[in-house]
């Protein structure tokens, strides 16, 4: 045989195809990306749902049977970080009340995770019916319960008839307001009437004596503020604001003041 006949079956070495084992390569890491991606998506929901319900049983237990079922939404890109930062960027606290006659929806700012310390701005809602209203200290001293209308209440006086002294009760409708740096809700009387129709007094000259003050802050955290309130036929709504609270249940406990 001649050397090219033996040349022609000798074994030649195959050129390895480094395109496709490359190609393979990044196919296997781009997946592990991805299921590492999906387990570190699927942690932060845990770790999220977990620190939402822990949140929403703290603040039932503080706040009692009146709020109700209390639902804590956790904000931010990332839960896991947030915990490792030691804030939670935004959370928003709500409850519809046990019984429909309160209610709350307030936005927190930077809560530490530690539930220790002081989270950063608050604001949000407090919606409460007549009959919630009427069952607040302030109100019951003031000898009347009060009724909603439509950006006005209307609750309950006496007037004493002058010469005779007879005394008769007189329904009168005011405007509220905040006042005093958001720590009073002012009710200014804008007409009253008299209940028993048979009479016929002017009482445009008494209504200023009928206006009254309630003590918002006596009932809010101390540095916590009114910065709105609007009535409806059904309940009346205050807006709240505070530069920060601390998140003990004690410092959540101490009231603000009037004098």
């Amino acid at each position: 045989m001649s050397d090219i006949d033996s040349d022609f079956f000798e074994a030649k070495p195959v050129a390895r195809r480094r395109g496709r084992g490359f190609g393979i390569f990044v196919f296997v890491l781009l997946g592990i990306v991805v299921i590492l991606g999906v387990l570190a998506v699927v942690a932060d929901l845990v770790v999220r749902t977990v620190a939402e319900d822990q949140a929403e049983k703290q603040i039932s237990q503080q706040l009692g049977d009146a709020a109700g079922p209390v639902d804590v939404q956790i904000g931010g890109v990332s839960m896991l970080w947030q915990l490792v930062q030691g804030s939670i960027d935004q959370a928003t606290v709500s409850s519809a009340g046990s019984s429909g006659g309160l209610s709350f929806d307030f936005d927190v700012q930077d809560v530490p995770t530690d539930l220790s310390g002081t989270t950063g701005a608050i604001t949000g809602t407090v919606t409460a019916d007549a009959a919630t209203v009427n069952g607040l200290a302030a109100v019951q001293e003031s000898g009347g319960a009060i009724s909603f209308g439509d950006g006005q209440v209307t609750y309950a006086r006496d007037f004493t008839i002058p010469v005779i002294g007879t005394v008769v009760p007189v329904d009168v409708v005011a405007t509220p307001a905040i006042t005093q740096e958001g720590r009073v809700i002012s009710l200014t009387p804008v007409s009253a009437s008299l209940r028993d129709t048979s009479l016929s007094i002017d009482l445009a000259p008494f209504i200023g004596g009928y206006a009254f003050d309630v003590c918002a802050a006596q009932y809010l955290p101390r540095g916590t503020t009114l910065t709105g309130v609007a009535v409806t036929s059904s309940a009346a709504t205050l807006d709240v604001a505070s530069p920060g609270l601390p998140i003990s249940s004690s410092g959540i406990g101490s009231k603000g003041s009037c004098s």
